[in-house]
């Protein structure tokens, strides 16, 4: 005996209500993982270079401005050549704490003939160098390059001779610490390789600056 078709219940109102619900959950669930996945990837890949823990270093080859001044002198030879070392650790993408190492040239200038005291200087030989300590705040700028803003302190050393008119001469071994300021530019060739450019103003004890434009290249881990 067939049933009556009574006895075929249909699906309520209130079921399909419920089950597109459960559906629309669904593909709001997918919907969210799959939009944190993409964030996730494109913040990997903003950061995939500056990561936190990267030890680096690198060497630079620097073309030099000085302060000195050679009024008179018949003989004048600002230090023009010079180089950068540097290395650092960084503990976050942003922040980084470096040490470096400057050649800052030599000087040298004498004076012609003429009239002095004893004690007036007639002959300049100087080397300078300069130790800094900083810390590097970097930036990607559209994922290829990086900028780099470096503060700190850096002692300067200026060491070489003096002749004297009565032809005494002296020995200059100075020290002095001073502010430090640099700006760069970066780009990461490869996960291990990055080459670098800056603009470095440092000065010694006798204020004298030094202008250090350099460009290098460098690996880190």
């Amino acid at each position: 005996m067939v049933p009556a078709c009574s006895e075929f219940r249909q699906p309520s109102n209130t079921m399909k209500f419920q089950t597109s619900r459960i559906a629309l959950s669904a593909k709001r669930v997918v919907y969210t993982a799959t939009a944190l996945a993409g964030l996730m990837a494109a913040a990997g890949a903003q950061a995939q270079w500056l990561k936190p823990g990267t030890v680096y270093g690198a060497a630079n080859l620097a073309v030099l401005e000085s302060g000195y001044e050679c009024d008179g002198a018949v003989v004048c030879e600002h230090p023009r050549a010079g180089g950068k070392i540097f290395g650092g650790y960084r503990f976050t993408p942003n922040l980084a704490a470096e040490v470096s190492y400057f050649y800052l040239g030599n000087f040298k200038a004498s004076e012609g003939p003429g009239t002095y005291a004893p004690t007036d200087p007639v002959s300049t030989k100087l080397r300078n160098s300069a130790v800094s300590l900083a810390i590097d705040w970097s930036n990607e700028v559209f994922q290829v390059m990086t900028t780099h803003v470096r503060f700190g302190l850096a002692v300067t050393r200026t060491n070489g001779t003096v002749v004297l008119a009565n032809n005494t001469v002296e020995q200059v071994n100075q020290y002095a610490t001073k502010p430090y300021l640099g700006l760069g530019l970066s780009y990461q060739f490869n996960p291990f390789i990055r080459f670098y450019s800056g603009y470095d103003v440092l000065r010694n004890k006798d204020n004298n600056h030094f202008h250090v434009l350099s460009m290098g290249v460098g690996i880190e881990n």
